[in-house]
C-alpha cells in the first residue's frame, strides 16, 4: 500500500473529526480505524489541564482482542493522562457507568437486545463507533441512544481506487454440485445407524409418514433438500411470525451454507499444496473443516491459550500458515499474509470486506473465492463483488489451479 497516500487520507480525516464527541469510523480493513481513534482520544486529552485523568472504556467482540489494543495502544501512543480499561461485549455488565471516552470495537456487535439494555445505561463526553459497514438502521439505533454521529467512511474500493490499498489479483474459483454419483446421505427424524437405508426416489413415504430413514443421494439432491425445506419453513414463518418458525428456517440456512463450504475442501487442498512458500490465511465453513485441512486451525474450541499460541507462532513467522471460521475476520492483527483463501460466502457484506481485508495489507494481494454455480453461492458471490473492480477479478475452476502463477 502507499504509506504517504495513507497518512494524507488519515490527517485530512483527522482534521474533520478532531473534537467531534459522536464519531463513526466506518473504514475497510487495513486502513487504520485503531490508530484514528486512538489519535482522537489523544486530541481531546491534549486540552486537558494536566492533573486530569481521562477515563476510558474499550468495548471489543472477544478476549483474543484485548491483546491487539494493547499492543496498539503501545504503538501509537495512547495518551498516558487517560486510564483504560478493555472488556468484551458479554463483559458490559460489570463496567461503571460514566467515563470520558468509550470506543465501541467492531461496533456491529453492540446491537442484541440485551447489550443495548446495558449500552443505554452509559454516559460518556465522547463515543467512538469502530466498523467495517455499518446499516443504516443499526445507526439509526446507535444515534437513537447517543445522539447524531459523524460518520466517516472508506469503502474497500474506494480503498483501492486511492491506492490506500494495493490492487489486488482475485481468483474466483468456479465448482459445480455433482449430480451423478450417489455419494452423500440426509438424516431424517432422528435416523441412526439401524435405520433403514433408501434411494432419493424412495424418500417420499418415509417423510411423509415422518419415519426415521437415511437418504442415499447426490450433492446436488443434499443441496435441494436444504432448499425446499427452508423454503417450507419460510414460508410457515411469513404465515405465522412465528419465532420457533424462523429459527428452524435460519437453522436450515446454516446447514446449506455448512454443507456447501466443506465440499469445497479437496479443492482448497489442492491449492494449498501449491502455497507451500506462502503466507496465507483460510477462512473455512467449519471448525471440522478448519482442523481437517490443517493443525493450524484456531476455534473457540480449543481456548484463548492455544489460540494466541498460533497466532503468535504466524506473526513471529514460526508457521506460514492459519485457519479459522470466523475468529480472525475481525479485530485480530496478523503480519505479513499474501494470500487470502475464502472457503463459504455468505450474505454479510461486512463478513466479505473482513476476510478479503486480511490478504489487502500484502504489498502483492491475492485472494481465492471458491464458489458453487447455480446455488446460493452466485447471490452471496454477486454481492461480495460489488465492492471490487471487475478488472481485477478473474474467473477460473479448480482444474486451472495449477496453472496459475503464484
Amino acid at each position: 500500500m502507499n504509506n504517504s497516500i495513507k497518512t494524507q487520507l488519515q490527517q485530512k480525516e483527522f482534521n474533520t473529526l478532531k473534537g467531534r464527541q459522536r464519531v463513526l469510523l466506518q473504514w475497510a480493513t487495513g486502513c487504520g480505524k485503531s490508530k484514528m481513534a486512538i489519535d482522537l482520544i489523544n486530541y481531546t486529552t491534549g486540552m486537558l489541564p494536566f492533573d486530569h485523568t481521562y477515563k476510558i472504556l474499550f468495548v471489543v467482540a472477544e478476549r483474543a482482542h484485548i491483546n491487539n489494543w494493547k499492543q496498539e495502544w503501545k504503538k501509537w501512543h495512547l495518551s498516558s493522562k487517560a486510564t483504560s480499561e478493555i472488556v468484551c461485549y458479554n463483559s458490559l455488565h460489570k463496567v461503571d457507568k460514566e467515563y470520558d471516552v468509550i470506543v465501541f470495537d467492531e461496533a456491529h456487535h453492540m446491537f442484541t437486545e440485551k447489550r443495548l439494555g446495558i449500552i443505554e445505561t452509559l454516559k460518556a463526553s465522547y463515543i467512538y463507533l469502530l466498523s467495517a459497514t455499518l446499516s443504516a438502521n443499526k445507526k439509526a439505533k446507535a444515534e437513537s441512544i447517543f445522539g447524531k454521529f459523524t460518520t466517516s467512511t472508506i469503502t474497500l474500493n474506494g480503498a483501492i481506487q486511492n491506492s490506500i490499498l494495493p490492487d489486488p489479483k482475485v481468483y474466483v474459483v468456479a465448482m459445480e454440485l455433482d449430480d451423478k454419483r450417489i455419494k452423500e446421505e440426509i438424516r431424517i427424524n432422528k435416523a441412526n445407524e439401524s435405520s433403514p437405508v433408501v434411494d432419493w426416489e424412495n424418500r417420499g413415504k418415509y417423510i411423509y409418514k415422518k419415519k426415521p430413514c437415511i437418504i442415499r443421494c447426490t450433492e446436488r439432491q443434499k443441496y435441494l433438500y436444504y432448499t425446499d425445506l427452508m423454503d417450507y419453513w419460510k414460508q410457515r414463518y411469513e404465515l405465522s411470525r412465528n419465532q420457533f418458525h424462523h429459527n428452524i428456517w435460519v437453522n436450515l440456512g446454516s446447514q446449506r451454507k455448512r454443507f456447501l463450504g466443506e465440499l469445497k475442501t479437496e479443492a482448497v487442498y489442492r491449492l494449498t499444496d501449491r502455497l507451500a512458500y506462502k503466507r496465507y490465511v483460510c477462512f473455512c465453513a467449519s471448525i471440522a473443516q478448519a482442523t481437517m485441512l490443517s493443525n493450524n486451525a484456531i476455534s473457540s474450541k480449543k481456548g484463548d491459550r492455544k489460540n494466541q499460541y498460533i497466532i503468535n507462532s504466524f506473526n513471529s513467522k514460526r508457521i506460514n500458515n492459519i485457519y479459522a471460521v470466523g475468529m480472525i475476520t475481525e479485530g485480530m492483527n496478523l503480519t505479513d499474509i499474501q494470500v487470502g483463501i475464502i472457503t463459504q460466502l455468505d450474505g454479510k457484506e461486512r463478513l466479505f470486506i473482513q476476510k478479503f481485508g486480511r490478504a489487502m495489507r500484502a504489498e502483492d494481494p491475492v485472494a481465492f473465492i471458491f464458489y458453487y454455480k447455480n446455488t446460493q453461492d452466485e447471490n452471496y458471490l454477486k454481492k461480495a463483488l460489488e465492492n471490487i473492480d471487475p478488472k481485477f477479478v478473474k474467473y477460473t475452476d479448480v482444474k486451472q489451479l495449477k496453472t496459475i502463477k503464484l
